[in-house]
C-alpha cells in the first residue's frame, strides 16, 4: 500500500515539482497551499509524512507543527519534514522543540529528501 504524503508548500511551481517527483516515487501526494489548507487536510485525512515549508502566508510551517504536536496528540509522532529556504542554524534551532523529523534547506535535493522520507516512514513503522 502507498504512503501518503501531505505537502505544505505556497509557492506553485515547487509544488508541482514535489507533487511530479513524490508520486512518480509511488506515492500519495495531497497539496496545500499553507499551514491554514495543511490543518483542513489533515482532518480530512490522515498522512503517513508531512514536507511542510517554514515561512507560508495565513499560517506558517511553525504555527502548524507547533499546533500539531500540542493541541493533536495522535500526531506526537507523525513524520514531519521542514523544507526551507530558511537555512541558518538559529532557524534550525528555533524548532528542535517541536522534533520536526529533518530540517532541509532549499533548493530541494531530491535525493536528501528521499532519504530522509524513507528513514522517517521506516522509523514511523518501527515504533
Amino acid at each position: 500500500m502507498s504512503k501518503t504524503i501531505l505537502v505544505i508548500e505556497d509557492e506553485r511551481e515547487l509544488c508541482d515539482i514535489l507533487h511530479a517527483e513524490l508520486t512518480a516515487q509511488g506515492y500519495k501526494v495531497i497539496l496545500a497551499q499553507n499551514g491554514q489548507e495543511g490543518m483542513a487536510r489533515l482532518q480530512e485525512m490522515e498522512p503517513d509524512l508531512i514536507i511542510c515549508d517554514r515561512a507560508m502566508p495565513v499560517m506558517s510551517g511553525y504555527q502548524l507543527l507547533e499546533r500539531i504536536r500540542g493541541v493533536y496528540p495522535q500526531y506526537r509522532n507523525l513524520p514531519f519534514i521542514f523544507l526551507t529556504a530558511l537555512s541558518d542554524p538559529r532557524d534550525r534551532h528555533s524548532v528542535t522543540h517541536l522534533e520536526p523529523t529533518a530540517y532541509l534547506a532549499k533548493p530541494v535535493d531530491f535525493n536528501l529528501l528521499n532519504d530522509a522520507i524513507k528513514k522517517a516512514i521506516s522509523a514511523a513503522a518501527a515504533s
